[in-house]
C-alpha cells in the first residue's frame, strides 16, 4: 500500500490596491507537481482556474508572447556595452598603423635544396627518447 502525499505551496501576490490580489498555487501529488491553481481576487469577486502541467505550460507561453508585445524584446546588448565595444575597436585600428613602423622583412635564403636535405634527416631517437 503506497501513501500519496499531497503538498500545496501557494504565492499571494499583493497588487497596489489592497483588495487586489493574485494567487497561484501549485499541488504536487507524491513529489510530482499535478495542478496548478491561478485565483484573480478583488473584493469579494474572485475568479479561480485550475490547469495540469501541460495547459499550465500552454498558458506561460501565451504570457510570454504577450509580454514581448507589450514590453518588446530587449536588445542582446546595451547601449553602454555596445558604447564600450564600438571604443575598443577604434583603439584597436589606432594601434595597427603603429605595429606597421615597427615591422621589418626577414630574408630568407631557403632553397628547396635544403628544405629537401632537412625532411631528409632523421631523428635520433637518443636524443628525444626519455627512456
Amino acid at each position: 500500500m503506497e501513501i500519496e502525499k499531497t503538498r500545496e505551496t501557494s504565492w499571494k501576490i499583493q497588487l497596489k490596491k489592497k483588495n487586489e490580489i493574485i494567487e497561484i498555487t501549485s499541488v504536487e501529488i507524491s513529489g510530482e507537481v499535478r495542478i496548478i491553481k491561478l485565483a484573480l481576487i478583488n473584493n469579494d469577486n474572485t475568479v479561480r482556474v485550475e490547469m495540469n502541467k501541460e495547459e499550465f505550460f500552454n498558458f506561460l507561453s501565451l504570457i510570454s508572447a504577450f509580454k514581448d508585445v507589450v514590453i518588446g524584446e530587449e536588445p542582446l546588448i546595451i547601449d553602454e556595452e555596445l558604447k564600450l565595444i564600438e571604443n575598443e575597436q577604434q583603439e584597436t585600428q589606432e594601434e595597427v598603423p603603429k605595429l606597421n613602423g615597427n615591422l621589418f622583412q626577414i630574408k630568407t635564403d631557403t632553397t628547396e635544396k635544403q628544405i629537401e636535405d632537412n625532411d631528409n634527416e632523421e631523428l635520433n631517437p637518443e636524443e628525444w627518447d626519455p627512456w
